[in-house]
C-alpha cells in the first residue's frame, strides 16, 4: 500500500491498514514534502515524495487517498489509469461526473474501490441495522438526525472548489450513506439551506442544510448537517422511531458510539460499545477484496447514489426546497 496524504485520518487508516497480515506500506507522499517524511519515519516508510506521481516507483498494489476532494479526484484517475486499487478516505468523489469517471475506470479494469464511509462496518450502525431487521422498533414511521460540526473556516473543508461543498463533504457522511445502507435509495427529497456565519468569497454554498427524504414504505426522514457550532454543543445524533419503539443512536466520530432502544413499554435498554473498529474492518475488507477474498462495502456502484443524493439536495435548495424525485 501507498498513501497519499499525511494528515490525522490519513495516520488512522494507514495504522488500520498496516495492521493487516501481509500488507506492507511502501510509500507516502504529500503536497508538503516535511510532511511526507515524517509521516514515513512514523510509519517506517523508506519512500516519500511531495509528488503523488512519483509513487510508482515505491512498486505499490494499491494506494489510500487522504486529501481534498478535488485532489483526491485527480489522485484516484491516476491510480486507476495506473492499475492500482484504492482505498478514497471520504466520499467516492467531489462532484457526480467524477464519480461516474470512477465507476468507469474501475469497471474497465478490474480494480476495487472503497469509498471511505466507514460507518458501514462501525458496531453501533451494524447493532442499529440488526434491531431494526428484527423488528425491534415495529414499522419505521420516521427519522430524524443531526450531525452538526464546528468547522474550520480556514480549511479545505471550507472551500466549495476543493471540498465540493458541504453536503458532499459533510452530510453525505452524516449520515445519507449508512441511513440508505438501513432503508435503500429515498425515492423524494427536498431541500432548504442557508449561509451566515462564513460567507467570505469561495466558501461553501450550503453552509447550513435541512434535507427532507422518503424512503419506501413511507418512512420519513429529516436530516440536519452543517459547519456550524458551539464547541461543548452535542450535536451528533439519529432517532428511528417505529410503531413499537425507538432507536436513540449517538453514532461518534473518531469513538465507538453509543445506542438506547427504547420498547413501547419499560425502561431503555442501552448498547454500548468499548472499541470503535470500523477502520479496521474496512481496511480488512478493502485488503480482502483486493486478494479477490471479500466484497467491500462502498464499491463505486453503490457510492455514486451518494453523490447522486447530494446534487438532488443541492439542486433542491437552489429551488427553495422543490421536492425532487430520485431517479434509477
Amino acid at each position: 500500500m501507498a498513501v497519499v496524504g499525511a494528515g490525522r485520518m490519513a495516520a488512522v487508516r494507514t495504522q488500520a491498514l498496516a495492521d493487516v497480515e501481509g500488507v506492507e506500506i511502501c510509500g507516502v507522499a504529500s503536497r508538503r514534502p516535511e510532511r511526507a517524511r515524517r509521516f514515513a519515519a512514523r510509519f517506517d516508510v523508506g519512500f516519500s515524495s511531495g509528488r503523488y506521481q512519483e509513487l510508482l516507483a515505491a512498486a505499490p498494489d494499491a494506494v489510500l487517498v487522504e486529501a481534498p476532494h478535488r485532489v483526491q479526484d485527480d489522485v484516484v484517475r491516476w491510480a486507476l489509469e495506473n492499475g492500482l486499487h484504492v482505498l478514497v478516505g471520504g466520499c467516492l468523489a467531489a462532484d457526480l461526473p467524477a464519480a461516474r469517471e470512477v465507476r468507469r475506470l474501475a469497471a474497465e479494469r478490474r480494480l476495487v474501490v472503497e469509498a471511505g464511509y466507514e460507518a458501514r462496518y462501525k458496531d453501533v450502525w451494524r447493532r442499529a441495522a440488526a434491531l431494526v431487521g428484527e423488528g425491534a422498533v415495529g414499522e419505521v414511521l420516521c427519522i430524524q438526525s443531526t450531525a452538526l460540526v464546528d468547522q474550520d473556516p480556514a480549511s479545505w473543508y471550507y472551500d466549495q472548489a476543493d471540498s465540493g461543498g458541504m453536503i458532499v463533504t459533510h452530510l453525505s457522511y452524516a449520515f445519507l450513506n449508512p441511513l440508505r445502507w438501513l432503508f435503500g435509495m429515498p425515492l423524494t427529497v427536498a431541500a432548504v439551506s442557508n449561509r451566515k456565519v462564513h460567507t467570505h468569497p469561495g466558501a461553501v454554498e450550503h453552509e447550513t442544510c435541512v434535507a427532507t427524504l422518503t424512503f419506501a414504505g413511507d418512512v420519513l426522514c429529516t436530516a440536519t448537517a452543517g459547519y456550524v457550532k458551539p464547541a461543548a454543543l452535542s450535536a451528533w445524533s439519529v432517532r428511528i422511531l417505529g410503531s413499537a419503539g425507538s432507536l436513540d443512536m449517538m453514532p461518534g466520530d473518531d469513538d465507538p458510539g453509543q445506542l438506547l432502544h427504547f420498547p413501547r413499554q419499560g425502561a431503555p435498554r442501552p448498547h454500548t460499545f468499548e472499541n470503535n473498529t470500523a477502520f479496521h474492518e474496512q481496511a480488512r475488507a478493502f485488503v480482502g477484496a483486493v486478494r479477490g477474498q471479500e466484497t467491500v462495502s462502498n464499491p463505486p456502484e453503490d457510492a455514486i447514489l451518494d453523490l447522486h443524493l447530494c446534487e438532488l439536495i443541492a439542486d433542491s435548495a437552489a429551488r427553495g426546497g422543490t421536492p425532487l424525485r430520485a431517479r434509477p
